[in-house]
């Protein structure tokens, strides 16, 4: 890209993270930290100049969350030449589009992994031992009702095994947890792996760690949906537009599909019927996943800016 000096870095994502040594290089540059929550991109006159610039950002700290940037506002942002996302998903940008405007899209896909597969356990055992329904019930306990179930000897079905599928993987298996996987590109993986319709037909537990390109919105349709047994919980840190989400609420409404677990800015689990665990969007949030994003994203900008090989360039 040749990129000379002038080119501007500015950060949407918390500079307490960042390392001295890390913010000694970005200031080589002219760096500009916009700080906050809820902040209204459209209310920063600078990222609408013509001046060259690289933003790195993470959308939790945006109005408009994972909506922040559609085509027809980064078409006005005129000077923005790469964003590096400080998230595993891409699938919320236009990857493609942006390519064609020669703006370069990074993200950081292996620095939540153990906070998110952990997050995936706790997230199973929410559903297992019924916590949505005591929530509901003001914290009480209905024995004849709220019978809880334990996590041996059941079988867990991954979709995706990238860095966070396998390591859930890992500790299913920690767990006595069968664990079977499908992937869209071959694995090498002591796991089993199967077809989609074995691992809805056989799976008590579906974990969706897929890394969800647009391609791939509404993939897991009725029909697989329709396959999982009446015991069957899906949990999922990922993007759920890879499912006919309406269809798993009403099943798990009507008691004929045992949970479902999922991350919201927006939904609350008082907002559904069933054993139905809505989570705020932390499975990521710890200290470690932190400084490993700002590590990684500082890098990148270097790299884009000086003209070396980028990392972890999805378009």
């Amino acid at each position: 890209m040749n990129y000379n000096h002038d080119m501007k870095i500015k950060i949407i994502f918390p500079e307490e993270f960042f390392t001295k040594a890390q913010l000694q290089k970005l200031k080589k540059y002219e760096v500009e930290f916009i700080p906050g929550n809820e902040i209204d991109l459209e209310k920063i006159e600078s990222l609408f100049s013509s001046d060259s610039y690289i933003l790195i950002v993470n959308p939790t700290y945006l109005k408009d969350n994972w909506n922040a940037f559609p085509v027809e506002r980064v078409q006005r942002m005129k000077g923005l030449k790469a964003l590096c996302l400080t998230t595993s998903s891409f699938s919320w940008i236009d990857t493609n589009k942006l390519a064609e405007m020669g703006i370069i899209v990074t993200n950081i896909p292996g620095a939540p992994t153990e906070a998110v597969a952990e997050f995936n356990i706790f997230m199973m055992f929410s559903l297992l031992r019924k916590l949505p329904l005591i929530v509901k019930n003001n914290w009480n306990m209905d024995y004849n009702n709220f019978l809880n179930n334990e996590a041996v000897g059941l079988t867990a079905g991954i979709l995706g095994l990238g860095r966070i599928g396998t390591r859930v993987g890992e500790l299913c298996r920690g767990l006595n947890i069968n664990v079977c996987y499908w992937n869209r590109s071959k694995k090498e993986s002591a796991f089993k792996k199967v077809t989609l319709e074995q691992l809805f037909q056989e799976s008590d537990i579906v974990f969706n760690t897929l890394a969800t390109p647009p391609e791939l919105k509404g993939f897991i349709n009725r029909d697989l949906l329709s396959k999982l047994k009446r015991d069957s919980i899906i949990i999922s840190t990922s993007d759920t537009q890879v499912f006919d989400e309406a269809y798993i609420i009403d099943k798990v409404s009507k008691g004929e599909l045992g949970g479902y677990a999922f991350e919201s800015k927006d939904k609350k689990m008082t907002d559904f019927h069933g054993n139905v665990m809505v989570f705020p969007e932390q499975a990521y949030y710890t200290l470690g996943t932190q400084t490993n994003r700002a590590s990684i994203a500082a890098e990148t900008a270097l790299s884009i800016i000086e003209d070396k090989p980028i990392i972890y360039k999805v378009n």
